[in-house]
């Protein structure tokens, strides 16, 4: 994070602590005095019920506050109002004397809209805050609503020590409810510039100006007390204003774009707000009693977290349908739960709490269970390799994507093919495809929130991905990887083209010499034969040559043992055995002499003697005019078995090879061990497996492998002669 950033977290948790310790420190009761006679008599209470059980009434005549005569104190005679009192001493209208200390708890409605929920809003807002900003580190529209939601907690968390009278406490008020407002409307017109959407309002930067206002009353107050009332007025005037000009905003744009990015927002930002302007500020600006006192009003900014935020915790903006369903979903689960828990505690507690404090229990479980359903979801997410299938990888997806990607047989196919993958994957289709020529230069606009990855260039072409869709790390990295797949595909396609272009021209020119196709043949064939030389020369060479050295030791020997002899013999016989079966794997011989049939039989009835596994096999006559299927079909059950021999640990293998129109079925199963498919493709085990999908792919064949830890094997291999290979 940046010095600047770093500087805002701390000055916002500072001021928090602050100002919440003031209200810890002190409690709030709020009693009204009638100061006419020269004694302070008491007149009205902000909590009766308490009022009730300290035993204090209306006529009581307040003596001392904390020890000091209320004749002694300014503030008393100025304004008839007692704030904040830990001890209170009064008399009664017979005479009597008494003594109250104040605690929290015994306001419990003082302690919980004023502390408790405040605290809990604050620690929310101060953890989201760092989240988001260590995740979204450049985003300007997640910097907005970083910033929106920071003010907005520090406004809601400062009205303990405004009530109070503590000067720190109704600046942070008066400030940060018209900065929160003012902060969303500059929000809004970035985003209306990252939807292309005129912004025909008043630019935000002369809404800024507006804040100078509120120190200026501040001086004025302390010169002038009388101008206190018209100072909070005004502010409060101010703050109906500009959350009325926000709500004509979004309701005039939504009606011009009907987007449902817009209701959205409209939605989350009338939820919190709207109570809290028509509750109580409304009221005290045309001087009515509130409907709602403030700390019950602002109840409702608990709601600015999961209505804002919720669309940003994923690190998208405004994913609409993903995110408004799944914050249905929680929050009907969350509301019947805590109706629930808040019956039950008001079954147990009946006598003992009113209705502001069942309501503010309704909402506080309310709150936590929706929390701790995201929570849930982002460990959910964290360990989803140990709880849920790797589908939603992007590891696997990239692969899975790559795979199919491979399959293009042109470039338009394979760009169309990556439109759809972005589309799928990212939820998107804020992106374009945009080749550049000379003839059709690259003019980049300005766009904090874009990204630009280039796909291919040529020199004279350059192919380029424009996306203006706000991604999250793991996305921008599958996107960039997923391009320099694209890259070389288009590469190959090319280098394929100029191929095919070449022999079409050389066929039109009656030239059937391919000078490099004969060196490729060649090296390949030179390879092979590496390989096989290799092969003989590790294995039956050095067996022979050990023989040899055996021979010769008999034969310098004046006895010669008859048993070393026959020994010598058997391992002969065993190495001609070997070179025998190197011959038939590289070409069957029962395979052009009696058929397909006859060799998958003979080959069958060699793994039944070397594996330790039971053989089901079902082999049906096929037929195919291209002979190379048949040997295709024995190298496919060869290598099928030879897997099984050597990873499977089955004790039950079945293998049945169906005829179809111009094709066969070969279907494999087996009880063994099984395996997870992603680990085994990055696994030395996987050069079988790899071998069969290419002989099938070779073909233009499907193959299909399923398996699962101790869940065995299943592979289907559907292989069909192109209409076209008659010759």
């Amino acid at each position: 994070m940046s010095k600047w950033t770093y500087s805002i977290l701390i000055t916002y948790l500072l001021l928090g602590i602050y100002v919440l310790v003031v209200a810890i420190r002190i409690p709030y009761i709020g009693i009204g005095l009638d100061t006419t006679s020269e004694q302070p008599v008491m007149s009205e209470f902000y909590y009766p019920k308490w009022a009730q059980q300290s035993n204090i009434e209306i006529g009581d005549v307040l003596l001392t506050i904390d020890g000091k005569p209320t004749k002694d104190i300014r503030s008393i005679q100025v304004d008839s109002y007692v704030c904040c009192a830990k001890e209170l001493t009064f008399r009664k209208p017979n005479g009597d004397v008494h003594s109250v200390l104040v605690k929290h708890k015994d306001i419990p409605e003082e302690l919980y809209l004023q502390i408790i929920f405040p605290l809990f809003y604050f620690v929310l807002s101060f953890s989201v805050a760092i989240y988001l900003w260590k995740r979204n580190k450049d985003n300007q529209l997640t910097s907005l609503l970083t910033l929106f939601l920071l003010t907005c907690s520090l406004t809601y968390i400062s009205t303990g020590s405004s009530v109070r009278g503590n000067q720190i406490g109704a600046l942070v008020i008066g400030i940060g409810i018209i900065l929160c407002i003012v902060l969303f409307i500059h929000f809004l017109q970035f985003y209306f510039r990252y939807l292309r959407i005129e912004w025909p309002y008043i630019n935000t930067k002369w809404l800024y100006l507006t804040l100078l206002l509120i120190p200026c009353f501040e001086v004025i107050e302390n010169v002038n007390s009388d101008f206190s009332t018209k100072a909070s007025l005004i502010t409060l005037g101010m703050f109906a204003v500009l959350v009325l000009y926000a709500i004509y905003i979004l309701f005039i744009s939504y009606i011009r774009t009907k987007l449902e990015k817009i209701r959205l927002i409209t939605f989350a930002f009338i939820t919190p707000f709207l109570p809290f302007l028509l509750c109580f500020v409304i009221p005290i600006i045309v001087g009515l009693r509130p409907i709602l006192y403030s700390e019950v009003a602002a109840l409702f900014l608990l709601f600015i977290p999961f209505s804002f935020i919720f669309i940003q915790v994923n690190e998208r903006l405004f994913d609409i349908e993903y995110q408004l369903s799944r914050l249905r979903y929680y929050s009907t689960l969350a509301f019947f739960s805590a109706l629930l828990v808040t019956t039950v505690i008001s079954i147990l507690l009946l006598d003992k709490l009113s209705i502001i404090e069942i309501t503010s229990v309704l909402i506080l479980v309310f709150l936590i269970i929706i929390t701790s359903f995201y929570i849930k979801e982002q460990l959910d997410y964290k360990y989803r390799k140990i709880i849920f299938s790797s589908t939603g990888d992007y590891v696997h997806n990239l692969y899975a994507a790559v795979n199919r990607m491979g399959k293009a047989n042109n470039q338009q196919e394979l760009l169309d093919q990556l439109t759809y993958e972005i589309t799928e994957k990212l939820g998107t289709t804020a992106f374009s495809i945009t080749t550049i020529t000379e003839d059709a230069p690259f003019t980049r606009e300005e766009d904090n929130f874009g990204n630009h990855l280039l796909l291919h260039d040529t020199g004279e072409e350059k192919i380029m991905l424009n996306i203006r869709h706000v991604l999250q790390k793991e996305e921008l990295l599958w996107l960039e990887l997923l391009a320099l797949y694209v890259s070389m595909f288009i590469d190959n396609l090319k280098l394929i083209e100029d191929l095919v272009y070449e022999i079409k021209l050389m066929k039109d020119n009656n030239d059937t010499h391919l000078p490099w196709l004969d060196k490729l043949l060649w090296n390949i064939i030179e390879k092979e034969k590496s390989i096989l030389a290799q092969e003989l020369h590790d294995t039956i060479l050095q067996e022979q040559l050990h023989l040899a050295r055996e021979l010769d030791v008999i034969a310098s020997s004046p006895i010669i043992k008859k048993e070393k002899v026959l020994d010598i013999r058997e391992q002969l016989l065993n190495a001609s055995k070997d070179l025998r079966e190197y011959c038939e794997n590289l070409s069957p011989p029962l395979l052009d002499t009696f058929g397909l049939q006859i060799a998958l039989k003979k080959l069958i009835q060699k793994v039944k003697i070397r594996a330790d596994f039971l053989v089901n096999a079902q082999i049906e006559r096929v037929h195919f005019q291209d002979v190379t299927l048949h040997l295709v079909v024995y190298r496919l059950v060869q290598e099928l078995f030879n897997n099984a021999i050597k990873h499977a640990e089955a004790t039950e293998v079945s293998l049945r090879l169906q005829a179809i129109n111009r094709g066969f079925i070969l279907q494999y199963d087996d009880n063994g061990i099984g395996c997870d498919i992603e680990d085994l493709m990055q696994s030395s085990a996987s050069m079988g497996i790899n071998g069969i999908r290419e002989r099938v792919r070779a073909f233009n064949g499907d193959i299909t492998i399923t398996s699962s830890l101790n869940e065995g094997m299943h592979i289907f291999i559907q292989i069909q002669e192109d209409v076209n290979s008659d010759d």
